[in-house]
C-alpha cells in the first residue's frame, strides 16, 4: 500500500501538478467508492481548485502524502482478490452466463426455483421502488447506484447462485454487471418483474420510509436507536450525536448486535446503502427497520444536532 501511494506521490508531482490550474480534472472514483478516502461527489473540478482544497495535495513531503492517503484507509472489497485469480485462470463465456442467466421464470417457477436452490433474490430496482413493495427475502442493490462493487463487497461467495427482479428490459443489464466483477451464475429472473409477482396473489413484503423532518420529529418524541451505515470516514467527517456507526461494508460483523424485536432508524449520505441494509436486516428476520429517505445529506437540513469534526477537505480521485 505504501509503495503505490509513493508511485501515486511521484506521478501527481511529475506529471500532474505542473499542469495549467484550468485543466479539467474528471475524477475515476466519487464518493463512497472503496478505491480511496474522503472523496467528493463532483464529477469534475479544475486542477488549480483541487490544489487549493485536495488534502492530498497539500502534503508538502513524500512521506507526509503516504501517510494522509493510507491513514484509515478501508480494506479492498473481498472480491478483488477473487477477481484477480479469476483474470489469470480465465473465465466463463459471455454468451454461456447469458444463456443461464436469461431464464424467464413465471412468479411460481421462479419461487419454486429460489427454494430449490437457495439462490440469493436480487432486486437491482430504484430504492424507493423497492421500498414500496418487494418479494419476502429479497435484497435490495439498485443497478442505478455503485451496483457491482456492493454485490462484491456483500455477497461473498462468487459461486453463489443469484435469482434477478428487475426492471422490465433490465435483466441482461444485470446480468452483465453481475458479470463484469465475477458473478457468473445468474440462474434466471422473474418474467414480468414485480408486477407479475403482485398480479400472482403472491406475498410481498414492504420496508417504512420517512422524511428527514419526520425522522426529527422521531427523534425529538422518543429514544430511538438510529444507523448510520456509511463508511468510517464519512462518519468520522460529521454525524449525528446520538447515531450509531454501523458501516454497511461490514454488516456481518456488527449483525450479531442486532436485537431482531427492536426498532431501528438507518441513513446513509442519499439513500441508496440504507435501502440494501435495510434489505439485509429484513432478510434476517428483522422486522422493524426504517428508512430515512434522502440520508444525511436530507438530516443536515434538519434542527437535529450533529457533531462535526475538523476532516480533510474533500478529495477527487485522480
Amino acid at each position: 500500500m505504501e509503495d503505490l501511494a509513493g508511485m501515486l506521490y511521484d506521478s501527481l508531482s511529475e506529471k500532474i501538478k505542473p499542469l495549467a490550474d484550468d485543466v479539467i480534472v474528471y475524477p475515476a472514483h466519487g464518493a463512497g467508492s472503496a478505491c480511496g478516502k474522503s472523496m467528493s461527489k463532483e464529477t469534475f473540478d479544475t486542477l488549480g481548485h483541487q490544489k487549493q482544497v485536495n488534502y492530498a495535495l497539500k502534503a508538502q513531503t513524500k512521506e507526509q502524502f503516504i501517510k494522509e492517503v493510507t491513514d484509515g484507509i478501508m480494506p479492498p472489497p473481498q472480491y478483488f482478490a477473487k477477481n484477480a485469480a479469476m483474470n489469470k485462470g480465465g473465465v466463463d463465456s459471455i454468451d454461456d452466463v447469458y444463456e443461464k442467466g436469461l431464464n424467464a421464470l413465471t412468479p411460481q417457477a421462479f419461487e419454486n426455483t429460489a427454494n430449490q436452490t437457495g439462490a440469493i433474490l436480487l432486486d437491482t430496482r430504484d430504492p424507493q421502488l423497492f421500498a414500496k413493495g418487494f418479494i419476502p427475502n429479497s435484497i435490495n442493490i439498485g443497478l442505478n447506484g455503485q451496483f457491482a462493487p456492493w454485490v462484491g463487497a456483500l455477497i461473498t461467495d462468487l459461486q453463489q447462485p443469484i435469482l434477478l427482479i428487475t426492471d422490465e428490459g433490465k435483466e441482461q443489464e444485470s446480468i452483465t454487471r453481475l458479470t463484469r466483477v465475477g458473478y457468473d451464475h445468474t440462474i434466471g429472473y422473474l418474467d414480468g418483474g414485480f408486477e407479475r409477482w403482485t398480479d400472482a396473489g403472491k406475498e410481498i413484503d414492504t420496508i417504512e420510509t420517512i422524511s428527514a423532518e419526520t425522522f426529527e420529529l422521531a427523534v425529538q418524541d422518543n429514544e430511538i436507536i438510529a444507523l448510520d451505515v456509511r463508511k468510517p470516514g464519512e462518519y468520522e467527517s460529521e454525524h449525528l450525536e446520538f447515531t450509531l456507526s454501523r458501516p454497511l461494508d461490514f454488516i456481518d460483523d456488527w449483525m450479531g448486535e442486532i436485537d431482531p424485536e427492536a426498532t431501528y432508524y438507518i441513513h446513509c449520505a442519499g439513500g441508496y446503502r440504507s435501502m440494501i441494509a435495510a434489505s439485509i436486516l429484513k432478510s434476517r428476520g428483522v422486522e422493524n427497520v426504517i428508512d430515512v429517505a434522502g440520508g444525511y445529506g436530507a438530516i443536515k437540513n434538519t434542527g437535529l444536532k450533529r457533531t462535526d469534526f475538523a476532516c480533510p477537505s474533500k478529495a477527487m480521485k485522480v
